[in-house]
C-alpha cells in the first residue's frame, strides 16, 4: 500500500492524522480537522477519567496520543527531568472527518462526503507521497557519546546486582532542527524505511508525531483485550541463508529470551488485574516477526475483560508498557528519571484511535520522531532493555541498530 499524499492537508490543517498500516488484510485510518479535543499539558489528576469521557462522548472517532509521564497520575511518581520538546502529555481529539482505506476500498466513517477536504483527503489517498529530499534539516546529535551509555549502562548494572530491578529500559535521545513544514515529508521517508504495521502521523498544531513503530501496547475488541511486546531485536540479513542464520541465533538466545519472558510475566500481572478470572494467557511466546530493517521477538498475551473495567481502569494496570520501563516496573520508573537526565515526552506513551463502540488500538511509541514545528526542535529516542546477561557493547551497538531507519529518514542522501 502507497502513503497517501497528505502534504497539502497538512500544511493547511491544523490537526490530521494517519494511522498507516501495510501489513496484509489490514486498513489506515486518516482523520481531518478538529470538532472538539482534549489536551494536557502535564499529568494531573483527573487525566486518564477524562480522557475515557472524552471518548464516549457522541459515539465517534477520536485519536491521539499519551506520554510516558502519564505514569505520575498513575503511580503517583514524579518526573524531575524536563521534556525539551514541550509536547502535551496527552493530545485527543474528534476530527471533522474519518475517512478509513485499504487497497481494495475507501469509506467515509464520519464527516461530510461534499466537504471540501473530504474530496481533497479521498483524491489524496489515491496519489502516491513522494519521497522528497527533506529540506531545511540539520544533523541530528547524540545527547549521549558511548563513554556516556557505557556509563549509565554499568548504573543499571549495579542495580540488578543489588536487587533493586532485575530488568530495567535504557533510553537515549537524539535531537536537531527540521523547519516547520518538514514533519510530513519526514513521515514519509520513515515509513518508506520501516514499513513498520504500528506506524503514524500526528499532528496537533506545532506538536507533531512520526512514528515507525513496530510494537502494539494495547488493542481491544469488545471484551478481548490484547497486548504484544517486543523484547529481541537483530538486525536483517544481506541474503536470505544470512537472514535465517540471524533468525535462528535470535530465536536461541538465552538473552533475548530472558529479557522477553521477564515482559510477559510483568504483562501477565498487569491484565490479571482487569481481566476475567482465570483469563489471561500467552498465545505466542518468543514469537519472530520480521520488518524491513529488522527481526523482533514477539509474544502475545490476551484476556477477556471484566465487565465493570473501563478505559482508565485498563491504562491504570498497565501503562506504562512493561517493555518501555522494566521489572519491578515502579522501581524500574524510578531509577530510569534519576539515569537517563532528560523528560521522555511522548516517546514510550502510545498514539492509537478509540472506535465509537470503545474499542481501540494503541501502539508502543518507539522508532519515532518528535517534531515542534514552531521551535522546529526534533528529537528520536532510542533505547534496550538491560538484564543480568546483558553486555555494554552489545547492548550500544543494537541502540544503533535500531537509530538506522530514523538516521536515514533525516539524511540528505
Amino acid at each position: 500500500m502507497h502513503i497517501p499524499d497528505l502534504r497539502s492537508l497538512c500544511e493547511s490543517e491544523s490537526h490530521v492524522v494517519l494511522l498507516f498500516d501495510q501489513s496484509p488484510n489490514r486498513s489506515c485510518l486518516l482523520g481531518i480537522g478538529v470538532k472538539r479535543e482534549l489536551v494536557f499539558k502535564k499529568s494531573e489528576p483527573g487525566i486518564l477519567d477524562a480522557l475515557e469521557q472524552f471518548s464516549k462522548e457522541g459515539n465517534t472517532w477520536t485519536f491521539g496520543w499519551f506520554g510516558y509521564d502519564l505514569k505520575n497520575e498513575i503511580e503517583n511518581l514524579e518526573t524531575r527531568n524536563t521534556d525539551s520538546l514541550g509536547h502535551p502529555v496527552l493530545a485527543w481529539w474528534e476530527p471533522e472527518i474519518v475517512i478509513q482505506f485499504s487497497d481494495s476500498s475507501v469509506e467515509v466513517l464520519s464527516g461530510d462526503i461534499n466537504d471540501p477536504r473530504t474530496q481533497e483527503a479521498l483524491q489524496a489517498i489515491h496519489q502516491k507521497g513522494e519521497m522528497k529530499e527533506v529540506g531545511g534539516m540539520g544533523d541530528m546529535v547524540w545527547s549521549w557519546d558511548r563513554s556516556k551509555y557505557l556509563q549509565a549502562f554499568d548504573d543499571v548494572k549495579h542495580l540488578i546486582q543489588n536487587g533493586d530491578v532485575y530488568e530495567l529500559n535504557l533510553c537515549m535521545p537524539l535531537k536537531g532542527k527540521a523547519s516547520p513544514n518538514a514533519s510530513w515529508p519526514l513521515f514519509c521517508r520513515l515509513q518508506n524505511l520501516t514499513q513498520a504495521p504500528f506506524s503514524g502521523y500526528l499532528q496537533c498544531r506545532s506538536a507533531r508525531i512520526m512514528s515507525g513503530s513496530p510494537e502494539r501496547f494495547l488493542k481491544r475488541e469488545g471484551d478481548r483485550l490484547m497486548s504484544q511486546p517486543i523484547k529481541g531485536t537483530v538486525r536483517r540479513g544481506r541474503s536470505a541463508e544470512e537472514d535465517n542464520a540471524l533468525i535462528d541465533a535470535l530465536q536461541s538466545s538465552e538473552k533475548e529470551r530472558a529479557e522477553n519472558v521477564m515482559i510477559v510475566d510483568l504483562v501477565r500481572n498487569d491484565l490479571s488485574r482487569i481481566a476475567q478470572k482465570a483469563t489471561v494467557e500467552v498465545t505466542e511466546l518468543f514469537g519472530i516477526h520480521s520488518f524491513q530493517t529488522v527481526h523482533q521477538m514477539v509474544s502475545t498475551i490476551e484476556c477477556r475483560l471484566h465487565k465493570d473495567k473501563g478505559l482508565s481502569d485498563i491504562l491504570r494496570a498497565t501503562f506504562p508498557m512493561g517493555s518501555m520501563t522494566g521489572a519491578p516496573k515502579i522501581s524500574a520508573m524510578k531509577h530510569i528519571d534519576r539515569i537517563e537526565l532528560e523528560g521522555r515526552g511522548a516517546y514510550s506513551g502510545s498514539i492509537g484511535y478509540i472506535s465509537p463502540t470503545g474499542d481501540f488500538d494503541f501502539n508502543v511509541l518507539i522508532r519515532s520522531l518528535f517534531h515542534n514545528s514552531k521551535t522546529e526542535m526534533l528529537v528520536a529516542n532510542v533505547g534496550g532493555a538491560i538484564t543480568s546477561l546483558s553486555d555494554a557493547h552489545e547492548e550500544y551497538e543494537e541502540c544503533m541498530l535500531k537509530a538506522e531507519a530514523i538516521l536515514k529518514a533525516v539524511s540528505h542522501e
